[in-house]
């Protein structure tokens, strides 16, 4: 009988597990299991990174292209320069270039950690935001009177958005002559613009001006806009533990008259570190129907910090022999990345591919840099 007993206490003995083997056990299930865990956070944090990256290259095309959609209609229904052009006859007060750049008009987050880098601004002119064009019925003095033939805006809040005062009128005759002026009000009850000076009519010793009556001439408007980045002042925005920005914003401001103050601005991407040109082919020959184009590699060869070079803000620029540039965009992601080593830019015209907001920051934030190359075809067919 207990020989029985004994037997079956060895079989289930056999059958089941010892204290020892259960604790062993329950040890390799948790080290298996906090593997996984490991191994499925490093991929998350892969994935996110990587999402991170590609939402920023969305972004920055997204700039971009909305900047390219401006600077291919540069010169188009416009003058790229109205100091030289012939066509235009009285010459304005302000200077109206199709393109000027500032190297010294961007905003940079620490650049003691982030140096050598220096965004430009770009300012551009011509009908960048309204495409349409009217007629005239009649000119008096500095009043405009419109031709109501359903094409002209059918409120007063569209009318006077049109025709805005930081806008310019350009009244354009069938010989290609173009005069511009400041737009000081509109009604819409008369359909009428009112400019800050009367617009000359042609008679003895006045070339320039409006023949007859002023009726039938073309009539659109202009205006200056301008890119660049900023520092991110919006109610909310991060500040760092000095009370600095530490966002920053390229934006697309629309300017006034003078093409200085600033008017409305439209935010265009988040988080944009480098803003800026390059290779910029410029047509050299002074004659109209010859071509001797120069390629000129960095910013600094076309504008400088004084003002002058052929696409500066001085008065030798020459924006209307601009052929083509390349416009480079550079945007950090929002978040630091721990597996990212910083690498601060030990030149300026070096690829950027990390950023630093902060000293006590674990990684550097990615950037993702956005190019393309832009034609001006408008200015090829003008070449003044």
């Amino acid at each position: 009988m207990s020989r029985c007993s004994d037997a079956k206490a060895v079989k289930r003995g056999e059958l089941g597990f010892n204290l020892i083997e259960l604790l062993m056990s329950l040890s390799m299930a948790t080290i298996l299991f906090m593997s996984i865990v490991v191994l499925f956070v490093k991929q998350s944090e892969v994935m996110q990174s990587q999402n991170d990256v590609i939402d920023v290259g969305r972004e920055a095309q997204f700039a971009v292209d909305h900047l390219r959609r401006d600077l291919t209609s540069l010169g188009s229904n416009s003058t790229p320069n109205s100091d030289i052009d012939g066509t235009v006859c009285p010459k304005p007060m302000t200077s109206l270039r199709a393109l000027s750049v500032s190297v010294e008009n961007g905003y940079v987050v620490r650049p003691d950690l982030n140096p050598n880098i220096h965004p430009v601004a770009l300012t551009l002119f011509g009908s960048l935001d309204v495409k349409q064009r009217f007629r005239t019925a009649s000119i008096s003095g500095d009043k405009i009177f419109l031709l109501d033939d359903g094409k002209l805006p059918v409120s007063q809040p569209a009318f006077d958005d049109l025709f805005a005062t930081d806008r310019y009128l350009r009244i354009s005759g069938s010989d290609g002559t173009q005069m511009f002026f400041t737009i000081a009000s509109s009604s819409f009850g008369d359909r009428s613009v009112t400019v800050t000076e009367a617009v000359p009519r042609q008679g003895e010793g006045q070339s320039c001006g409006y023949q007859g009556f002023g009726q039938n001439y073309s009539i659109d408007v202009q205006n200056f806009v301008r890119y660049r980045v900023i520092a991110d002042a919006r109610p909310g925005a991060p500040l760092d533990k000095n009370g600095q920005a530490s966002q920053t914003l390229l934006v697309r401001e629309r300017m006034a008259p003078d093409g200085i103050t600033l008017k409305k601005q439209l935010v265009l991407a988040e988080n944009a570190v480098d803003f800026g040109i390059s290779d910029v082919g410029v047509d050299m020959e002074p004659a109209p129907d010859k071509v001797k184009m120069q390629l000129f590699p960095i910013v600094d060869d076309v504008a400088q910090k004084s003002g002058s070079g052929v696409l500066g803000t001085g008065p030798a620029a020459r924006p209307e022999a601009l052929r083509f540039l390349t416009v480079k965009l550079s945007l950090r992601s929002a978040w630091p990345d721990a597996r990212l080593t910083p690498m601060p830019r030990d030149d300026v015209y070096k690829p950027l591919v990390t950023f630093r907001i902060a000293d006590d920051e674990v990684g550097s934030h990615a950037v993702s840099t956005v190019a393309t190359r832009v034609s001006m075809p408008t200015l090829v067919s003008r070449n003044l």
